[in-house]
């Protein structure tokens, strides 16, 4: 028997060695096809990308494990003509590696949305205390919290770029943002945090911290019955 399909589609580039391993670790037997909205762009091309006006930001990852932030609209058409190409190559599924906010997208299968699913699984729950929110920047606050009020949640939003997690004091500026907010449950909004960070921030604030980089794969285990 053939091993199930998956594509994956970043915002950036191809492939993302510092989230697709550990989502990869809960779809045994899966064969993943990555893509990136960004790929085969030059810094160049890809500095034309940059957010303008009131554009929403995008923080992705390039090849080179750099970080770079782009402009929505710029990378949406990109994104669906990569969903498209990985259709065309027979994935059963496809997963968007991004938590921002995107317009309906057409899709001959199925398309898993991580700020859809995020959105889902905390109208279904309950908890004590604020929903913290971890946004990659201090520019991403105002258009973060912005998103999570329209969408019915008064979050405490806090910056921390997962690009940057390992940094000691930039994890204990954010554990004490969070702890002053008094939040009862975190979401880690940018599909570039790891287990290992939320494993940490659980042990600092006692709290439950949902990663969407694995709550998104173990719903893609369920579409393919794996479990």
């Amino acid at each position: 028997m053939s091993k199930a399909r998956i594509g994956m589609v970043t915002v950036g580039q191809a492939p993302r060695g510092d989230v697709v391993p550990d989502m990869a670790a809960l779809l045994p037997g899966v064969e993943i096809l990555e893509a990136g909205a960004l790929d085969g762009l030059d810094r160049a091309a890809i500095a034309r990308l940059a957010p303008a006006g009131d554009d929403e930001i995008l923080v992705t990852r390039l090849a080179d494990a750099s970080s770079v932030f782009v402009g929505k609209s710029h990378v949406l058409p990109r994104v669906k003509a990569r969903i498209a190409a990985l259709e065309d190559q027979g994935v059963a599924l496809t997963v968007l590696l991004c938590t921002g906010a995107f317009p309906r997208m057409a899709a001959r299968r199925p398309l898993l949305e991580p700020q859809q699913v995020l959105l889902g699984v905390l109208r279904g729950l309950s908890h004590p205390g604020r929903l913290g929110v971890l946004t990659p920047s201090e520019r991403h606050v105002p258009q973060t919290t912005a998103r999570w009020r329209a969408d019915g949640f008064d979050a405490a939003v806090v910056p921390l770029s997962p690009y940057e997690e390992h940094d000691p004091a930039s994890l204990a500026r954010a554990t004490a943002a969070l702890r002053a907010a008094e939040a009862g449950l975190v979401v880690m909004d940018c599909i570039g945090f790891r287990d290992v960070t939320r494993r940490d921030l659980t042990a600092r604030l006692g709290v439950p911290v949902l990663v969407a980089n694995l709550l998104v794969a173990r719903l893609a285990a369920e579409l393919l019955a794996l479990s």
